[in-house]
């Protein structure tokens, strides 16, 4: 299982700061940054085009979209400008989710909503926490949640890795390996004290 760490900032060289950090620690192939427009979630955080990936291309690069539809394709052109390998867009901000090969979806949206696009996916996303803001508590309900998807998955013969997404400690690491979780989402500032 892959850790990912996240950067969630509205401070850019906080930002930057962070991912001279994880790349220098090299234990890390991914990092995941989140992007919110402010209107998708009570928060404001850096655009995808405010970041300079050149440096780190040893690593890859998730750009997790929390926006509105409004703003959604702004965000992906921006992303996909500065080199972003996975675009994964919250599946409750837009209607025309076929367009996205990765999805993220909240804690309490039902899975349902994913179901017919599974196939072509690469990545999905379950939120363990309500999107938008870091330092919440882990939701457990979301580790079934993981273990369905994995079964779909490995049922059909399909592609998509398994990503859950926030409020992960230390102590859920097992849990979810053992559910079949490919990659863990985790806060870049918590994740770089972890030995």
């Amino acid at each position: 299982m892959q850790i990912v760490p996240a950067i969630l900032t509205a401070d850019l060289s906080e930002a930057r700061k962070l991912l001279e950090q994880i790349s220098q620690s090299a234990r890390f192939n991914r990092v995941q940054f989140d992007f919110i427009d402010g209107e998708y979630a009570n928060n404001l955080t850096i655009k995808p085009e405010d970041v300079d990936l050149t440096p780190f291309l040893r690593m890859e690069f998730d750009a997790h979209l929390m926006v509105v539809e409004k703003n959604i394709d702004e965000y992906v052109k921006q992303s996909e400008r500065v080199g972003f390998d996975r675009i994964i867009a919250q599946a409750e901000s837009v209607s025309d989710l076929e367009k996205y090969s990765g999805l993220a979806l909240d804690i309490h949206s039902p899975l349902e909503t994913l179901e017919k696009f599974l196939p072509k996916l690469e990545v999905v996303v379950l939120m363990a926490i309500e999107p938008g803001f870091g330092g919440q508590e882990f939701n457990e309900e979301v580790i079934d949640r993981a273990k369905y998807l994995v079964d779909l998955r490995n049922k059909n013969v399909w592609k998509y890795k398994v990503q859950i997404d926030g409020g992960v400690q230390r102590e859920h690491l097992d849990v979810l390996e053992k559910a079949g979780v490919d990659e863990v989402v985790v806060g870049a500032g918590r994740v770089l004290e972890w030995k």
